[in-house]
């Protein structure tokens, strides 16, 4: 308590609505983007932990994200006190303040989050983390038991997830309390600066990222997304014509070898792999085309692409290469776009691809031009190969290139 009083700590009016009243109940935090939940909860935390609370878990996207965040909100704080009193250890991922300790995790890989119990777990970007349901379920509901912890959950919404379940929990149960606040709930930014962003953005993208409103699809980018699962993946067939995309890569992204069915338009054939050499994947690539009765590659041709193209040719593949621009890769995308929400294509339940499809997102830049990509920390290869795929469909014809 005597190190509590030396560090001046601040909560904007709604920040200590969420975490200064109430402390007793799960509280579930629905708010647009900017209103500084994750400011709050990082001075929430230090305040708890000054007090003695221990132990903690902060769950997050990806430890880059947490590293940031550990900088930039913990340690300015923290610096107030005496560097005796308080210790991040980066490798462990553990924040050490007096006798408290607090754990940092990403939720990429949910399992490994599981073994421990807590007193205080804060889910950072809950639209996104939650879209996995085994993180709520098998890892984080059980870790409570233990200290009868409590569970601050919040984020911005990424259509109706369990997120929003838990929300709905939220508004109906005594021990939990649910809250809603929109990016004008910020007081320290200027109310000018958002109506010219909400000007420029997509109305849907308004409801969700700005007012915070739980869609009935991501408002991201793809809509119908559970509507196009549909069969199996299967073995060519005789007298069929086949499209492959292909969006090559080697170690930290993944390489990704989507086949679909022309004349169906529905994808037949799914690879993703990653950490193989490219002799090996083009062998992959090879045997695929062959065997899809020499379907037409479109691949992706930028960098490294580029060599791979001419070597694909050299092994005597029907094959396109699709050059990547921020103006090009719209193109591409916005062609996925319509085929998906008017279920012009169809895939099996491939969970990689789903997931891709479900988190992908998009933004406005400051020219006001559309920007596509997955979140940070977060892939995009299976959206991207699929893309290439569809643009093939309306471009290959039997032996006929379409222009």
């Amino acid at each position: 308590m005597i190190a509590e009083k030396t560090v001046e700590i601040k909560f904007h009016n709604k920040q200590k609505e969420i975490f200064l009243q109430d402390q007793d109940k799960h509280k579930v935090i629905v708010k647009g983007r900017r209103f500084g939940l994750t400011k709050g909860a990082a001075n929430y935390f230090i305040l708890k932990m000054l007090e003695g609370a221990s132990p903690l878990l902060w769950v997050d996207t990806i430890h880059s994200n947490i590293d940031r965040y550990v900088e930039r909100y913990f340690i300015p704080v923290l610096r107030q006190l005496p560097a005796s009193l308080w210790q991040w250890r980066q490798q462990k991922k553990e924040l050490r303040v007096l006798e408290s300790v607090c754990d940092f995790r990403s939720a990429d890989i949910p399992e490994n989050i599981e073994g421990f119990g807590y007193k205080i777990i804060f889910l950072n970007e809950a639209g996104i983390i939650l879209k996995d349901e085994y993180l709520w379920h098998n890892a984080i509901e059980p870790m409570i038991l233990d200290y009868c912890g409590k569970v601050i959950i919040g984020g911005t919404p990424k259509g109706r997830n369990l997120f929003y379940t838990l929300y709905l929990r939220a508004q109906e149960r005594d021990d939990w309390k649910a809250y809603h606040y929109t990016t004008y709930d910020n007081p320290y930014l200027q109310k000018e600066e958002i109506d010219r962003i909400v000007s420029e953005m997509p109305e849907r993208v308004v409801r969700q990222e700005i007012y915070a409103k739980f869609l009935e699809d991501n408002a991201g980018v793809f809509r119908n997304v559970r509507k196009c699962i549909k069969g199996q993946l299967e073995e060519p067939q005789k007298d069929k014509t086949y499209v492959i995309g292909w969006d090559p890569a080697k170690y930290q992204d993944f390489s990704v070898i989507t086949v679909m069915d022309r004349e169906e338009r529905r994808v037949v054939w799914f690879e993703r792999f990653n950490n193989v050499d490219y002799a090996i994947q083009l062998a992959r690539l090879e045997a695929i085309a062959k065997k899809y009765n020499d379907a037409y590659v479109v691949m992706d041709c930028t960098g490294v692409g580029d060599p791979l193209l001419e070597q694909a040719k050299r092994r005597g593949l029907q094959v396109e290469g699709y050059q990547f621009t921020n103006t090009t890769k719209q193109n591409l995308i916005d062609n996925l776009i319509v085929a998906i929400e008017q279920e012009e294509i169809s895939f099996p339940e491939i969970k990689p691809l789903i997931n891709e499809l479900e988190l992908f997102e998009y933004e406005m830049t400051k020219a006001g031009n559309i920007k596509y990509s997955a979140p940070e920390g977060y892939h995009d290869d299976c959206v991207i190969s699929l893309a290439l795929a569809v643009y093939g469909l309306k471009r290959y014809y039997g032996k006929v290139l379409i222009w």
